[in-house]
């Protein structure tokens, strides 16, 4: 049933005019998709409650790395259904159902509701609100005691310190005659900054001792290092200063493994991403590399990358990969 609605997920944004990845088959985002500067890194899952702050973490490290939103698509939170045209959100990531997901980008129809604690709520614009009341005549008592609210509430949605429910919105909007509920933004991807623990992210972080080892080799060589968890990659790596490499190499996605069929699969993947999200992909192979690429993945082997001296060297060696 979840394949059903990853297929319903990628038929939308297929019709929506994205370029999609492959799925990538693991606990964090399973699609990546770019629309023109629309880059999404989603996650679709059947009940969003179903998100653990780890992941959620996870999908908003790589999407910060990668300059894209994340966003979560699912069809329930708990026993109930998500409602159509409403965004709910996760460890503060937008979920929304597919009939949104379509009206969103497929009719640019934008929500204007939003799902929190005692409710749904609504954005209203506090300026007009003000000038509409002003211009009926009408006292803060007044629109309060029409609304159903306090005085204290009616001065709070003017100032723009909170939001009303729907209903108090709508009935608002029905007392002075005019349109104050504002669309929702939820994909700006620079609206917050994301906290300190999504943030963090170095070598120590990585997830077996093979992968801190090449990491740290990819360090001195004069990338900066930003690991991911549960991606198909290891990192995402940039060089630290600028340079003429660095304009050829910024942001390539890393992975690292032993040589084995899964890793094939997993370069693949990262290829795939890779494309969607304008960035190189190279995987660092413990063993015997039988070859020098899969897909638009580079592939490095770990006595190789020891006689790698510098990024200017790294960018050579992926870009002689790339033509042959």
């Amino acid at each position: 049933m979840r394949t059903d609605l990853i297929a319903q997920v990628l038929e939308i944004l297929h019709d929506a005019g994205f370029i999609v990845s492959r799925r990538c088959e693991t606990r964090s985002f399973d699609l990546a998709a770019r629309r023109s500067e629309i880059t999404l890194l989603t996650k679709i899952m059947r009940n969003i409650d179903g998100l653990s702050e780890d992941v959620a973490k996870s999908i908003k490290r790589a999407a910060f790395c990668l300059l894209a939103a994340p966003l979560v698509v699912g069809e329930r939170t708990g026993a109930s259904f998500l409602e159509d045209d409403v965004v709910y959100h996760r460890y503060g990531i937008p979920a929304l159902n597919p009939h949104t997901l379509y009206d969103y980008f497929a009719e640019d129809i934008e929500p204007c509701v939003y799902s929190a604690t005692g409710g749904v709520y609504a954005n209203i614009d506090g300026a007009a609100m003000k000038v509409a009341r002003e211009k009926k005549e009408l006292s803060l008592g007044d629109v309060a005691s029409e609304s159903g609210v306090s005085r204290r509430s009616i001065s709070k949605y003017e100032e723009g310190g909170t939001s009303p429910t729907i209903d108090i919105a709508l009935k608002l909007e029905e007392i002075l005659d005019t349109a104050l509920i504002e669309p929702l933004e939820f994909l700006n991807k620079d609206s917050e900054e994301p906290s300190s623990d999504v943030l963090t992210g170095g070598v120590e972080e990585a997830a077996s001792d093979l992968e801190r080892h090449i990491l740290r080799t990819m360090e001195e060589i004069g990338f900066e290092i930003f690991t991911t968890a549960y991606a198909p990659f290891s990192a995402v790596s940039s060089p630290e200063l600028p340079s003429k490499a660095r304009g050829e190499c910024a942001k390539i996605l890393t992975g690292v493994s032993d040589c084995t069929e899964r890793m094939i699969k997993r370069a693949k993947i990262v290829s795939s991403v890779s494309q969607v999200t304008r960035t190189k992909s190279v995987f660092v192979v413990n063993g015997k590399v039988k070859y020098v690429q899969i897909d638009n993945t580079v592939l490095i082997g770990t006595d190789e990358l020891k006689r790698i001296r510098d990024l200017e060297e790294f960018t050579t060696v992926m870009e002689e990969r790339v033509k042959n």
